[in-house]
């Protein structure tokens, strides 16, 4: 009788453990899938995606497969640091382009390219970029004027609280991308670099002042109509950092801003 229920016994408590196993593993089976359901994603695609990254399908991707179409991605926002020749300190002539600070904005509208494997993709795209300069100095840069030519105003005449410097392009990167191997909630590590390209759409001055109210001025204040340089971006899932550097100057036809060019850098959300 007592070896018959010391076998009852055993046999009970190896089943409660067996079903404390299987429920433990139910639940981290279930914690994984939550936790894969969590992945945010910043790619918004209207065409055919880049080998559907997100799509819970078991079917095996062919390569190389071609992506592309309208989309909304690649959003970035950060600092600019203009450059005179080098140099953050600006010379005498260039004074007058002193800023509190300077940001940049832009994001792609549009892209295609080449899954050639699991890791590696080339693709170029097409976006909107904006460069903003919060000048320091009661000045008025000169419309329809070369070279770049300031006037300066008297602060007991017109004060300007607010004085911005706006450069809209059209920007076409071209990029090579590697990814690494699906983290355990399906996210993966993003390295990104290749030129860029910008066509200048439009250049502004904005400004703000108690005796004149709020202003707004339209030109191309000499800025560079076509500009290039390199990018970088290193991210994780959808979010990462990036850093442009653009490699040619940011006037144009005004030899006082000769080596005056452009720095970013900042945040990424989407790949």
């Amino acid at each position: 009788m007592k070896t018959y229920l010391y076998l009852l016994i055993v046999a009970i408590a190896f089943g409660l453990s067996a079903t404390t196993a299987t429920q433990a593993q139910t639940q981290d089976s279930l914690i994984t899938e939550r936790d894969s359901s969590r992945k945010v994603n910043m790619n918004i695609t209207l065409g055919k995606g880049d080998d559907e990254d997100n799509n819970s399908s078991k079917k095996k991707v062919k390569y190389p497969c071609i992506f592309g179409g309208l989309t909304f991605t690649r959003i970035d926002w950060g600092f600019s640091r203009p450059m005179d020749n080098g140099s953050f300190t600006f010379s005498e002539e260039n004074q007058f382009l002193s800023h509190s600070r300077a940001s940049n904005f832009g994001f792609d509208i549009a892209q295609f390219g080449v899954r050639l494997d699991d890791n590696f993709k080339i693709y170029t795209a097409a976006g909107f970029e904006w460069n903003y300069m919060r000048l320091t100095n009661n000045v008025i840069l000169n419309q329809n004027q070369a070279p770049l030519t300031p006037t300066f105003v008297d602060r007991n005449e017109v004060n300007y609280t607010k004085n911005v410097l706006t450069s809209t392009y059209l920007r076409v990167p071209v990029a090579f991308e590697w990814r690494s191997g699906r983290s355990r909630g399906g996210d993966r590590v993003r390295i990104v670099a290749g030129p860029m390209f910008g066509i200048l759409l439009k250049g502004s001055q904005r400004l703000r002042s108690d005796e004149l109210g709020k202003q707004s001025f339209r030109d191309t204040y000499n800025l560079q109509s076509f500009q290039y340089g390199a990018h970088l971006r290193v991210g994780f899932g959808s979010f990462g950092v990036f850093t442009k550097y653009y490699m040619n100057d940011m006037f144009e036809q005004s030899p006082d801003q000769k080596g005056f060019k452009n720095f970013a850098f900042g945040l990424t959300l989407g790949f």
